[in-house]
């Protein structure tokens, strides 16, 4: 059998190095999480949570989505949904809705994601506080999913939220009413079609 010299020196330097507990062969230190992609970052004032409810659709994040909005055990503070009128009568199931039935709907909506994702927010007014604040946007909400034949894929109209920190000063929405603008449907009506 030929051996060439190049390989006769890998294997020799493979040798020396696992005989001499050069570490090559020892399992390294996870790397940290990226910086980028799945961060929430802190919502030490009420802008940051309109920053990371932007991001965790594009990142279609069901964690980081869903601690924008109270949560009573740990504010206090009951979520209130008002849905659109339009979408109340279509979808009863908006009508008495929960923290819970935020979370459940938008996992069942990235459950059939099947492409892009974003939230467009145009501000029309806010107020904020230093306990209290509330924003009205205009909003176009595009979702791609695998029910695109029977149900669209976007939703506009205008929200209001309003806002107000918990104990250790992180801020969250509180309450969400939503409003029907146009002819297309509302993002009552994607919570309607994806809750239960």
């Amino acid at each position: 059998m030929n051996l060439s010299r190049p390989w006769i020196a890998t294997v020799v330097g493979v040798a020396l190095c696992t005989a001499s507990g050069c570490g090559l062969f020892d399992p390294r230190e996870p790397e940290p999480p990226e910086q980028s992609s799945f961060n929430n970052t802190p919502a030490t004032v009420p802008s940051i949570v309109i920053s990371n409810l932007l991001n965790a659709v594009a990142q279609k994040n069901v964690e980081n989505y869903i601690r924008n909005f109270s949560d009573s055990s740990v504010t206090g503070r009951a979520f209130v949904f008002v849905p659109s009128a339009d979408a109340s009568s279509t979808y009863p199931n908006v009508r008495e809705w929960t923290y819970s039935d935020e979370k459940e709907y938008f996992q069942n909506l990235v459950a059939k994601a099947d492409g892009f994702s974003t939230l467009t927010l145009t501000p029309n007014d806010s107020l904020i506080g230093t306990s209290e604040a509330s924003y009205n946007f205009h909003y176009v909400l595009t979702f791609q999913h695998t029910d695109a034949a029977t149900f669209p894929t976007s939703a506009s109209g205008t929200l209001q939220f309003a806002l107000a920190p918990d104990a250790s000063n992180i801020w969250s929405i509180n309450s969400w009413t939503d409003f029907n603008t146009s002819s297309d449907i509302t993002w009552s009506a994607f919570k309607g079609r994806f809750g239960n």
